[in-house]
This record gives C-alpha cells, structure tokens and sequence, in this order.
C-alpha cells in the first residue's frame, strides 16, 4: 500500500505546489443578495470577549502536533469535528513561492501577522485566519509538504542567496534560534453562551478578505455543526440532486440552497415567516436545530428526494437554472420549498406535472420578478414560495396576482 506522503523527486512537469482541493473554488449560482447586510448586527461586547496572547514559533509548532491548535482541513464530505465546530478550511491554498518568501521573512526577522483563534469548550483552539501562515510553518519544521505527486522535501527555493536551498534542519543554528523564538500574535476569542457563534460569524465576515475568503456557508458549517448540518450534508449527496445541481464545489453553495429548502419549509406551510437577511435566517435556523434533527426528518429527506427525481427527470440541469446558463438560487429555494410542500398532500405528482409547473413558472412574471429583484426582501421570498406551491398544486394562474 503506497502511503499518501511517500517522497517523490521533481521531474519536468511536476507541479512544486501544495496540493489544494480538487473541488471547483465557486459554483456558478446567481445569487445577487448573497451580500445582504444584516440591519442589526450583534455587538461584540454583547456575545463574545477576546483576549491577545503571544506564541513563538517552536510553541505553536508543538501546539498543533498536540492539537491544541487545530487547523481542520474543509471538504464538503468531512466528518464532524470537535467541540460542535466543523471542519471548514479549504485545503492549503498558497503556492511554494509564497510559502518560501513567507518563511523567508520570518528567518529576516520581519514582523509576521497575527493570527485569530476561537477557543474551544474542551480548551483547544480552532484556527478561525491564519491557516496558511500556521501550516506552512508546521510543514517547514517538519521538512515536507504534500503535492498531488506525493510529499515533497521543503527546501527553499524563492529565496534570496543567504537561504537559498536550506531546510529547516539544515538552517545556521542562529537562523534556526530566529527562527524558533519569533513570536505570532494571536487575538483569542471566547464566544458567551448567547448569541456568541453568531458574533464569532460576524467578525469572520469582517476579517475574512483577500483572494481565498471563505464563503458564507463553509463559516456557517463550522460554526453551527451538528445534526441538522450533517443531515444537510446527507442530502447533498443524493443523485438527482447532483445531477440538477452539478459537481460539489468548494464555497458550499450546494448545501446552502438545501438548508434555505428546509428552513423556508415551515414558512411555507404557515408557521414562522421568514425574515431577513437571508444569513441571518439561515444561522438562526441552524442554531435551532444544532442538536437534533428538524421535526419529520425522515419525511423531509423522502420528499427531497422525491422532489429531486421528479425535477431531474423533468427538466434534469435546466429545472434549476430558469432559463439561464446559472443556477439561479431564489428560483431553487423556492422551487425545492414549494414541490417539497405539495408532495406532503400530493404524493402522486408526477415528472409531466412537474415540466409543465416550471414552464408555467418562468412564463409567470411575477415569479420571474421574486426570484431576480431583491430576492430577499421578506415579500418577495412570500410570493415565490406561494407562486411555486401554486404551480405544483396545478393552480398557478387561480389567483396569481394575490
């Protein structure tokens, strides 16, 4: 059995960098208030505190090989991790010439940014920024990192002449004390009991930028897993869903639109309205059912299930993309929450029903106008979802200006 980080030597051709997720970085979904801005954001003083500490470099190498830091590596198939806290990084996202020239500004003696770390009920620490900068130094102590090749040695290349081929063990001893005693600033921060996941959110929001932020979905996995989240995961792998939907994608938006199907659902059938932000909505509903599974679990995935056969054997990719080459994300919600609503009183609908439901749809302009226009506004998610349950019920054009 070959092991995952067995040596390989470079040859012509052969990628140099980390290896990064084979997932796609974005889904091609048009969400246009994705971004919506929450009109009362939780004040930090009110949900969380937050402290500095000072860690030199031997220190946080050793913390990680003992998991008091943890860096949890994101993929959408990932087992739960600890302390109720997913695992959400993506995979190593750096090149080797910025992991070398990030290095060599630490053998420099340049200041290194800090880092920001949520503490734990168990005490440990997740890695909430800072994943690139923690494991490249993690991965140069050790003296390897892993390529889709295999484990290549971590020598410096990108360098300047005084470094230029050196290894961590291999440094001067004096570069290697510099090395060893740099100290990283850390900002630790302790969510309360009320309302501190939702202020740890918020802040990831506000400090998550540059070219690799993580989305919203993957920060609300990691925040808020449980049952519901991996039951949201569960239904993410089902065939026809894939099939209408696509490939997995790193930014999660795939089990984004089946948690807004399953939170919208008990708005669509009379109970608490929906109120926005979107973002918001969607923590708040996650946060609910953190611990335990949405009441009719077991009919929630038959009907999704059913739902997403009947969409894929009556339109397949085009039943989610309302005439358009992206997916259009208001039109899904509202498509999955309202054939997932009739089939509770209407098991029997069929593939034919559903074609013609869509058409009706994309030729209703009201509906086009809920799903494009302020899709978040509280009315607007209202009608689609009731335009939608009145297009599977076969009575859209009853009363379609109501």
């Amino acid at each position: 059995m070959t092991d995952a980080y067995e040596n390989v030597s470079a040859s012509e051709g052969e990628t140099e960098d980390p290896e990064e997720s084979t997932l796609a970085e974005a889904s091609d979904v048009f969400d246009p208030d994705a971004d919506s801005v929450d009109a009362k954001p939780v004040r930090a003083e009110d949900a969380l505190r937050y402290f500095g500490a000072d860690f030199d470099v031997d220190g946080l190498v050793r913390r990680l090989e003992k998991e008091t830091f943890i860096i949890p590596t994101f993929e959408p198939h990932a087992k739960a991790e600890t302390d109720g806290y997913e695992g959400f990084q993506r995979g190593l996202v750096w090149k080797k010439r910025q992991m070398d020239r990030f290095i060599e500004s630490v053998l420099l003696g340049y200041p290194v940014p800090g880092v920001f770390l949520v503490e734990l009920p168990s005490r440990r620490y997740l890695v909430l920024d800072g994943q690139q900068r923690m494991t490249t130094l993690h991965s140069f102590v050790h003296g390897k990192y892993r390529t889709a090749n295999g484990a290549r040695n971590f020598s410096l290349r990108y360098v300047g002449d005084e470094f230029k081929g050196l290894t961590y063990e291999s440094l001067p001893p004096e570069s290697r004390r510099l090395f060893d005693n740099t100290f990283i600033q850390a900002t630790i921060v302790v969510p309360k009991e009320n309302g501190g996941k939702k202020a740890v959110y918020a802040l990831f929001e506000r400090i998550n930028s540059g070219g690799t932020n993580l989305k919203p979905q993957q920060i609300r996995v990691a925040l808020y897993a449980g049952e519901t989240v991996n039951f949201v995961r569960d239904l993410n792998q089902n065939p026809d869903w894939r099939a209408i939907f696509g490939p997995h994608n790193r930014d999660l938006k795939d089990h984004e639109l089946i948690l807004r199907a399953l939170s919208l659902a008990p708005t669509a059938q009379g109970g608490e309205p929906f109120k926005p932000p979107m973002a918001k909505f969607l923590n708040d509903y996650l946060e609910s059912h953190e611990k335990s599974l949405p009441a009719d679990a077991d009919g929630i995935k038959e009907r999704f299930a059913k739902a997403c056969a009947l969409l894929n054997n009556a339109s397949g990719r085009e039943s989610l993309r309302l005439g358009g080459r992206q997916i259009n994300a208001a039109h899904t919600d509202a498509t999955l929450t309202g054939l997932m609503t009739v089939l509770i009183d209407t098991p029997n609908i069929t593939s034919e029903d559903v074609r013609q439901a869509l058409h009706e749809l994309a030729q209703s302009d009201a509906y086009r106008k809920s799903v494009s226009e302020s899709t978040s506004h509280a009315d607007q998610v209202k009608k689609r979802i009731q335009l939608s349950i009145r297009a599977f019920s076969g009575d859209l054009h009853a009363d379609e200006s109501s």
